[in-house]
């Protein structure tokens, strides 16, 4: 990375901000590396971050060797219950660092781990810990034919306006090409965006679409087309068409929990 030590932490301060703001009930979060050292403090009250950091990175390695011991792999996070608190440890990318948040018994751990998941992706960017294979995803947006929103995931801040901006430009363009061309035209799959690119990946009822540094991997772009496929297959019923509800959808925040685990396209 070319920033100096000082931009860096500033940017990761910053990542934890935006996080604790996204989840109701968090008392603070942090960064240590490896060797249980803290990069960034994100906690407003007073904690011995030295020693949270030194604990987290022994919860890391120690629950490395339980999944090691009963054969399993793929270790993402730790969780410590107490009775006024709960610690949830998140590793960066392989086991390099870790995110910590410290929450209250209230808060909702579905959240909690998902926004965690989403910060996790760019801390891990900002450290230079993701993998060099497959392009970076900035946005993905999962909507009806009809150009209705579901579920969006970003990688970067983004405001209400330019999610919604960015959602209702990708249903104007599915609908040009389907009313200008019909059957002649086939199916707009990818175009340009300055540096980016914009793949769309078609359902029967829902469009994926997806902002990226770069082309996406087909393997990737096959693994994308499955999810889109799962969740409507959960809900057949509510899609055809959906009424708008989200409630009356099932597995939104699973798939786009299964997405993020995608990792890099």
């Amino acid at each position: 990375m070319t920033q100096d030590s000082t931009g860096l932490e500033s940017n990761l301060l910053r990542i934890l901000q935006e996080f604790q703001r996204e989840v109701d009930g968090i008392r603070g979060s942090a960064i240590a590396d490896r060797q249980g050292l803290p990069l960034a403090n994100g906690f407003h009250e007073d904690v011995d971050l030295m020693s949270m950091s030194a604990m987290s990175a022994m919860a890391m390695e120690s629950s490395h060797k339980i999944f090691e011991h009963v054969g399993v792999k793929g270790f993402q996070n730790a969780i410590l219950e107490g009775e006024d608190a709960r610690v949830v440890v998140f590793a960066l990318g392989r086991a390099e660092a870790s995110l910590i948040a410290v929450a209250y018994p209230s808060a909702n751990l579905g959240v909690l781990k998902f926004r965690m998941a989403l910060a996790a992706r760019r801390l891990e960017e900002e450290l230079g810990l993701l993998p060099r294979t497959g392009a970076r995803i900035d946005e993905t947006f999962l909507l009806t034919r009809a150009g209705l929103l579901i579920e969006h995931v970003s990688l970067s801040e983004v405001l209400s306006k330019d999610r919604d901006i960015m959602a209702g430009m990708v249903a104007v363009i599915q609908a040009f090409v389907r009313d200008s061309f019909g059957d002649r035209g086939g199916v707009l799959e990818e175009m340009g965006m300055g540096n980016a690119i914009l793949r769309l990946v078609a359902g029967r009822w829902c469009t994926l679409a997806i902002l990226a540094g770069g082309p996406l991997r087909p393997e990737y772009l096959s693994r994308a087309a499955a999810l889109v496929e799962r969740f409507e297959d959960a809900n057949r019923q509510a899609l055809d068409p959906w009424d708008g509800r989200p409630g009356s959808l099932e597995g939104v925040d699973e798939f786009a929990r299964d997405l993020l685990d995608l990792g890099p396209g």
